[in-house]
């Protein structure tokens, strides 16, 4: 099930979120949104986003940002671009601040006015243990998909080791470079998983689709959204 969020589903996300979490978060933590460009405003998400990236920059925690273009999606792309924003705030903390200053103004309005969110998460590693994106995902032309789901009711005594078992599968493929699950806020699931290049990532798709493992996983998995996107 793929779901759009509206800017007023992104502001009630981000307002007092802290007392509706599910997941107890670890410092640092990414915030990710999967952003769909509404039609015929590309240029006009181009310069707002600037704009609004300028504002967030400057916050207290702001540690990295990163944007990367879908190229593929499933069950079939639609019409509009999509992007797969990234950001690294040092503490949970600093991110509440953030949303709670900016969420406001003309910048942030004016910005989301431009897009559909897929989704909208605040993730930590779901070890506990530290993750730092640019160890592995540094290099134009590299491949990174993200994807946020958890298991279908009913099915949670079965996801997990059906996740497991279909992880394993694609660590064995050629161009394979990482893959790293998370915890959001809001008691759903993300996972990002790293390639050399966008054939590894195509070949491994093929090759992956005729295994039972991703057949026995999907069918269990409920997807807010998933897109695969290309490092420039």
């Amino acid at each position: 099930m793929l779901k759009t969020l509206t800017l007023s589903a992104v502001l009630a996300l981000t307002a007092g979120f802290a007392l509706a979490q599910e997941n107890k978060m670890t410092d640092p933590i990414y915030e990710l949104a999967i952003q769909e460009v509404k039609p015929g405003m590309e240029s006009q998400w181009a310069q707002r986003r600037a704009a609004f990236l300028g504002l967030l920059g400057q916050r207290d925690g702001n540690e990295a940002d990163w944007t990367f273009q879908s190229f593929f999606t499933l069950p079939e792309p639609g019409p509009n671009p999509v992007y797969v924003g990234i950001t690294r705030w040092s503490h949970m903390a600093d991110f509440a601040a953030a949303s709670e200053a900016l969420m406001p103004t003309a910048e942030a309005q004016a910005f989301f006015e431009t897009v559909n969110m897929q989704a909208f998460v605040q993730m930590s590693p779901a070890d506990g243990q530290p993750f730092v994106l640019e160890d592995h995902i540094n290099t134009p032309g590299q491949v990174i998909e993200a994807a946020v789901r958890r298991a279908q009711p009913g099915q949670e005594e079965a996801y997990t080791p059906a996740r497991d078992a279909f992880f394993a599968r694609v660590a064995e493929q050629p161009g394979y470079i990482f893959h790293r699950e998370f915890i959001t806020a809001d008691g759903w699931q993300a996972v990002l998983i790293g390639w050399d290049d966008q054939p590894s990532f195509m070949a491994a798709l093929q090759a992956l689709s005729q295994m039972a493992e991703m057949g026995a996983f999907f069918e269990l998995a409920d997807v807010m959204a998933y897109q695969a996107a290309l490092v420039e």
